[in-house]
């Protein structure tokens, strides 16, 4: 049996990729921005898929991984 990658590509990659493009931003941090909105809104679907961007793109846990 083989794994295959799971593509972690959607709709909020792609929009946060052309919103750090246009506003000169990291992505990173404009993901964090939409995670932001998402939790004032109360969306729930839509924190999902910033969370899974964030951890495609590796926004997620970047301390834990860089160590303190």
């Amino acid at each position: 049996m083989t794994k295959s990658r799971e593509s972690g590509e959607n709709e909020v990659t792609d929009e946060a990729k052309r919103r750090a493009r246009s506003e000169n931003l990291s992505f990173c941090s404009v993901l964090a921005t939409m995670l932001a909105e998402a939790k004032a809104k109360g969306d729930k679907a839509r924190i999902r898929k910033v969370v899974k961007a964030q951890r495609y793109l590796g926004c997620r846990n970047i301390r834990k991984r860089r160590g303190h």
